[in-house]
């Protein structure tokens, strides 16, 4: 081989590597772009996805402004309705304690004086009595409710039976008596304070109070 077609055959393989290169550049190119296209898509989608998470957050802080005027108006409504509760149950106990006496004679009990809210305090503890009727040699505790129920008459009945000495030993050796009044009763509550041996009171209109215990009740009444 002379010169000439050594230079040629150097020549032809520089050319072909020249349209490799060429080649090669050119899916370079076409790699870059695809490559910027894909970024730009992943561009826009986070830039819809931090507006989206700029709304969420907008909308979160609107719903937490409301939860916050409900949670307020909530505890408004639950402190009127706790104070109403209160005035009604202040209503309930004077009404019945101002018919008790004419209720008490109708059961045979006679000379007695009544007296109204009573509290005893002793080893961090204490207990509130509604009405306390004090006569010859015996004591009835009265026990008011708004709307009476079977689980206040047990309450009650253990309060008299386990407490009411202890927080009062001045009546000890008195023949102790329940009475228990409502405005309103819950099913079966008037006839399970009866059978406990309680002096069952309702109140009625007015100052009027009624005896809600059997006519014969009063020749059986239990002492606790």
């Amino acid at each position: 081989m002379n010169e000439i077609q050594e230079i040629w055959e150097i020549l032809k393989e520089v050319g072909e590597r020249l349209n490799r290169l060429a080649k090669s550049q050119e899916e370079t190119d076409k790699q870059i772009k695809e490559l910027r296209k894909v970024q730009e898509e992943t561009d826009r989608k986070l830039k819809e996805l931090a507006e989206r998470q700029a709304e969420t957050e907008e909308h979160i802080k609107k719903l937490s402004i409301q939860v916050s005027k409900v949670a307020k108006e909530v505890r408004n409504t639950t402190k009127a309705i706790a104070q109403l509760n209160g005035v009604w149950q202040d209503y309930t106990e004077d009404t019945i304690i101002e018919g008790l006496e004419y209720a008490l004679k109708e059961l045979g009990f006679e000379g007695f004086r009544v007296r109204e809210n009573l509290k005893s305090k002793m080893d961090g503890d204490s207990m509130e009595i509604d009405g306390l009727v004090l006569g010859d040699g015996y004591v009835i505790v009265l026990e008011v409710k708004t709307t009476l129920r079977v689980d206040d008459v047990d309450e009650f009945v253990e309060e008299l039976e386990k407490r009411f000495l202890k927080f009062f030993p001045e009546y000890k050796g008195y023949r102790l008596y329940g009475a228990i009044a409502g405005m309103e009763f819950q099913r079966f509550a008037n006839r399970y304070a009866n059978k406990k041996g309680l002096i069952v009171l309702k109140h009625k209109d007015g100052k009027d109070v009624k005896v809600l215990n059997p006519k014969d009740f009063s020749n059986g009444i239990t002492s606790l």
